[in-house]
């Protein structure tokens, strides 16, 4: 029996069954996670909660009484200074809080959207690009939340979107990837991925070529202009997570468990057989060593440039969650674990002494 068949089976299962429909039951998902130099933020269930990486203390929570919201979305920090996050509660709100304080700089409890925020969204300039698992691509004004305009893809959409400043990329359970003209508000281009996409894409650093993966277990490179495909790569299940790209490497994990390292301009996999002990589905980490990768199973690994196992740290729970990185420490938050939050260290793996638990 597959690694996988229990991730496969109960969790995916559950989780595309509701996304295909508006009405279905809302349900548990695994935590949203970011952070900046000084703190992380994360969301889980209906709070949003501030942690200070020193010592992991609360800095806030919101909203300070449970109510109708859920959050489950990465937050998104912005260039301007707001944290913007997205309910998969009933509300189908957007809200701006300060991340110094939780206060609220500005809320749309209702935007239009039908269904739940499962995607960070993405900012750039004054304006917001928030994928909706209602299958439509929102755009607000950064500075209030007020809508400008959306565009209906068709089928949920999971993924962050990403831009070239000039185009925004974005996947969708339907298959395809899809770019998008801003100004025109318009599909400029569209290339069916052979399955599902979950993920977000990623561009080369000449943002020429993009890479994404697919439930089709598939990897692929495309030309960022006209979405042409420039080649694919197999992999041995689906492709959840975004791929990383560092340099002459594009790291991609699949839901067996294994860890690929790709060459760019071919695809071909110089690791045979790095299978840590579960399935990922949070997008690996670049380190200056090599990768951070974590599994189903409640472990963090450490992966060097040449496919060595630097050093692993067994945190329990079930990470779904990719690692976020600040400074030299690696955040994690799992789910169903004793803690909400914890922190290990780049370079070695060892566990900061204090434990985030939300109160």
């Amino acid at each position: 029996m597959k690694r996988s068949t229990l991730f496969s089976f109960v969790l995916l299962g559950a989780i595309l069954l509701s996304a295909c429909s508006s009405a279905a039951s809302r349900g548990t998902s695994w935590p949203g996670l970011a952070a900046d130099a000084n703190n992380a933020y994360l969301a889980n269930g209906q709070f949003i909660y501030a942690a200070r990486l020193s010592d992991g203390s609360k800095l806030w929570q919101y909203p300070d009484k449970a109510g109708s919201q859920q959050f489950f979305a990465a937050p998104l920090l912005t260039p301007d200074g707001q944290l913007i996050v997205g309910s998969a509660g009933t509300d189908q709100g957007l809200y701006s809080l300060d991340p110094a304080t939780g206060a609220t700089k500005w809320s749309v409890p209702f935007t239009g959207a039908k269904d739940r925020w499962i995607a960070a969204p993405l900012a750039i300039n004054a304006t917001i690009y928030a994928p909706n698992n209602d299958g439509s691509l929102y755009a607000l004004k950064l500075a209030t939340g007020e809508l400008l305009w959306s565009l209906s893809i068709g089928q949920p959409l999971w993924g962050s979107p990403i831009t070239d400043g000039k185009l925004i990329f974005l996947t969708s359970l339907n298959h395809f990837l899809y770019a998008i003209d801003p100004q025109s508000q318009k599909i400029v281009w569209k290339t069916d991925l052979g399955g599902s996409a979950a993920g977000s894409p990623v561009l080369s650093a000449d943002q020429t070529t993009l890479y994404v993966g697919s439930f089709s277990s598939k990897v692929f490179a495309l030309n960022a202009a006209d979405g042409s495909i420039r080649w694919t790569a197999n992999t041995n299940a689906w492709v959840w997570s975004d791929p990383v790209v560092n340099g002459s490497t594009i790291y991609v994990t699949d839901i067996n468990g294994q860890v690929y390292s790709l060459d760019p301009s071919s695809g071909k996999n110089s690791w045979s057989n790095i299978t840590p002990d579960g399935p990922i589905t949070g997008s690996p980490l670049l380190t200056t060593d090599g990768v951070i990768v974590t599994t189903e199973s409640g472990t963090v690994y450490s992966i060097d440039h040449n496919g060595k196992v630097l050093w692993s740290t067994a945190l329990g729970g079930k990470i779904y969650t990719a690692p976020v990185a600040s400074g030299n420490l690696v955040l994690v938050a799992p789910l169903g674990a004793q803690y909400l939050l914890y922190a290990v260290n780049e370079k070695d793996g060892s566990m900061l002494p204090w434990h985030f638990d939300g109160k």
